[in-house]
């Protein structure tokens, strides 16, 4: 579809636009004036960006993590505001129970509310599906009366946020402009005292919740810790100083004591082995003295060196046999016995030292494999113990967290009757009403009705199933269109039936289309004098013997000899037309009981002859379906020009499919726009199936100015140059 397509579519359907803007705008305007005017009172409430730990659920993730308590949730708040709960509160505090703007049954009847009542969802419901209550309290009447107050408070609150910000605004829609800003002040006022009294029953109930778990931390902290002593004393684990066992600190001690015993008998062994050597040598006696350190020997050693240098001079002066040198070399002897014997004491010494050392160690080797292997039984018991000790490490730790947060939380106590909630800027009475915004009512409903006729159109588009020119009924049926047939509303009342409106103006854009319709019956058919055409519809009232009328009176006018053959003897309708006798006619003649000659009636107003449907059959279809029919009509043919069946519709009996084969051609008359195209494609289908040769469809009963709004190519008949060339209309 193009746009100009879519501009058509509108115009030809403007009324509908129209009407639907006219109809909406009108009702607009009487709610505008029947309206109530509304007054909005805002206030603005700022939210502090401050952590929150009065909330319980926070408190506890507080006491176990040491996180933050979670910030305040701006979608909360704002349900929060227009909660039932605090509305409940504004509505008890102002005494809006008694006040005829909320409360509906305070205010005096009309027709308009009671109206508007009737038309309540509920309301409606409640009579479809009726409900079985018993009688009413009192109590419970004021109670559901109070609730629908309540609900009709909430439809006149609005609670919204500035952007991202903790900005909040509360406004409430009232009839007074004074009451409007009062409500909207005792809203926000109610909304920071519930939360300040949230915020202090949350902080006592964590406060309490604290005290508790200390308690029973502290409780089972000192079973634990009771546990773990007894267990220690049954295992023997004692602890010294520094926090380790007994027995851990007696293996380190006996490990230092057997490495200084290892050390000792090392360096026992070490001086033993090197003054042996040494004692072995030549001199060996010189510098085991120097390694014992002894000041015995040092002296002997001395005392030889002296003596050994007397020798040396006695042996130079008087020789080795002077008695002076042999009683030296005697007194050297002496004390080189004495320094052996001396070494060899101490030789012993050592001896005994290094045995005392190795008899150490290996006392304490033993001590320390006796307590490595009573170390080795405890280490099961230690390691139970251990664990024991952690999980009483870690109920401490949780212990001083909650103690630390209690301190916080009893501090905190006093300080949450400071809110984090102000507000901003409170509501003043408005001096213009808010609501109803007129002028945006109107532009939108406008707008919307427009949007609503223009859906309006398509859909009664979509619905127009007709066919509405030949290009339509050439497209969607393949067989040719012959022309289209002007109704004559108008002209009917003034001149007559459109059979007298062809004879009298002939000139006018009806004959010329009667004329249009015959030249392409014509050129249709085949090329043959004394042409027989059977035109029908699909339904009646389509026009088809207006068409069959008018075509015999205009070409019989015109001194062309023409022949209409009356074949609905159902219901006839030509003979009573044309003025003709309605017996003897067909019936008569195909039963045998008249001649042609005898059923021969003349239009005396144009020269056309008209065979009558006749009297009543026994069974028409019987009739028609005789072959003398086909006699009647070669027979005509030889004498007229034209000869022309009138026959009943395809879809209400068989006769025209019976009587089309026996034609030289058939017309389907369809009326315009009406006549559904399924309905067209089927008798086409019945006709085609006969064998019958169909010519083409004829429009007929077509609205002039309708059709022209279409924009189809056949309309142009109907335009004003065109018009000119016909001498009336």
């Amino acid at each position: 579809m193009t746009f100009v397509d879519f501009l058509q579519i509108l115009w030809r359907r403007k009324l509908v636009v129209i009407a639907t803007v006219v109809l909406c705008c009108l009702i607009a305007l009487a709610y505008l004036f029947t309206a109530t005017p509304l007054y909005s009172g805002q206030v603005s409430v700022l939210i502090q960006n401050k952590e929150d730990p009065f909330n319980q659920l926070a408190v506890l993730q507080a006491a176990i993590t040491g996180a933050n308590g979670p910030g305040e949730d701006t979608a909360t708040e704002i349900e929060v505001m227009r909660s039932r709960r605090l509305a409940a509160k504004v509505v008890d505090s102002l005494d809006l129970v008694n006040d005829p703007e909320f409360n509906t049954s305070l205010q005096p009847s009309n027709f308009f509310t009671d109206a508007i009542g009737w038309l309540n969802p509920k309301k409606l419901l409640g009579l479809l599906i009726p409900t079985d209550q018993g009688p009413v309290s009192e109590e419970e009447e004021k109670a559901q009366e109070r609730e629908k107050v309540i609900d009709n408070f909430l439809d006149n609150l609005d609670v919204s946020q500035l952007g991202q910000a903790r900005v909040f605004y509360i406004t409430f829609l009232s009839e007074n402009s004074d009451k409007a800003a009062q409500i909207a002040n005792a809203l926000a006022d109610a909304y920071i005292v519930d939360r300040l009294d949230a915020r202090y029953e949350e902080t006592r109930r964590a406060t309490d919740w604290l005290s508790q778990k200390i308690a029973d931390l502290r409780a089972g902290l000192s079973q634990k810790e009771q546990v773990v002593e007894e267990f220690r004393k049954e295992a023997g684990l004692l602890t010294g100083t520094g926090g380790s066992t007994l027995v851990s600190q007696q293996v380190s001690e006996l490990n230092a004591q057997l490495i200084v015993a290892r050390t000792a008998r090392a360096e026992a062994e070490a001086r033993l082995s090197q003054i042996r050597r040494l004692a072995q040598r030549p001199g060996g006696a010189a510098a085991a003295a120097d390694v014992l350190g002894s000041p015995v020997i040092i002296s002997l050693l001395n005392q030889e060196s002296e003596v050994k240098r007397e020798a040396a001079q006695l042996n130079d002066e008087y020789g080795e046999r002077h008695p002076r040198m042999i009683a030296v070399r005697a007194e050297l002897r002496d004390i080189q016995g004495k320094i052996s014997a001396e070494i060899a004491k101490v030789v012993q010494k050592l001896e005994n030292d290094v045995g005392v050392a190795q008899a150490r160690e290996m006392s304490l080797q033993q001590s320390l494999d006796q307590l490595k292997a009573t170390m080795a039984q405890t280490n099961t018991a230690d390691v139970h113990l251990r664990a024991l000790e952690r999980e009483t490490e870690a109920d401490q730790a949780m212990l001083q967290s909650f103690m630390n947060r209690f301190e916080e939380m009893s501090a905190q106590l006093d300080l949450n009757q400071q809110s984090t909630v102000r507000i901003l800027s409170r509501a003043v009475g408005p001096d213009l009403p808010t609501d109803p915004k007129k002028a945006l009512i109107m532009v939108v409903v406008f707008l919307g009705s427009t949007l609503i006729g223009v859906g309006l159109v398509f859909l009664l588009e979509q619905f127009d199933r007709g066919f509405r020119s030949g290009e339509q009924v050439e497209e969607q049926t393949g067989v040719r269109s012959l022309g289209m047939v002007p109704l004559l509303e108008g002209s009917r009342r003034r001149v007559g039936d459109p059979v007298d409106y062809v004879l009298k103006r002939p000139a006018s854009s009806f004959g010329e289309a009667i004329r249009s319709v015959y030249t392409s019956i014509l050129m249709a058919g085949p090329e043959k004098t004394g042409h027989s055409v059977l035109i029908t519809s699909c339904t009646p009232s389509e026009g088809k013997t207006t068409l069959t009328m008018c075509l015999a009176r205009m070409f019989a006018s015109s001194g062309r000899k023409v022949a209409l053959i009356e074949a609905d003897v159902r219901r006839p309708r030509a003979s009573d037309a044309l003025r003709v006798p309605a017996q003897p006619g067909l019936v008569e003649l195909l039963t045998d009981r008249a001649d042609l000659a005898d059923v021969l009636h003349k239009d005396e107003k144009s020269g056309a002859y008209v065979i009558p449907a006749g009297g009543p059959g026994a069974d028409p279809t019987h009739i028609l379906a005789s072959p003398g029919v086909r006699s009647v009509v070669d027979a005509l043919s030889k004498s007229f020009d034209l000869v022309i069946v009138d026959s009943p519709p395809l879809m209400a009996v068989a006769d025209a499919r019976i009587l089309a084969p026996q034609v030289d051609s058939t017309v389907l008359v369809v009326h315009w726009g009406k006549t559904h195209r399924n309905v067209v494609n089927l008798g086409l289908k019945k006709l085609f199936e006969t064998g019958a040769r169909v010519s083409g469809v004829v429009l007929a009963q077509v609205d002039a100015k309708k059709h022209a709004q279409y924009g189809y190519g056949d309309s142009a008949y109907y335009y004003k140059p065109i018009k000119q060339y016909y001498t009336s209309q």
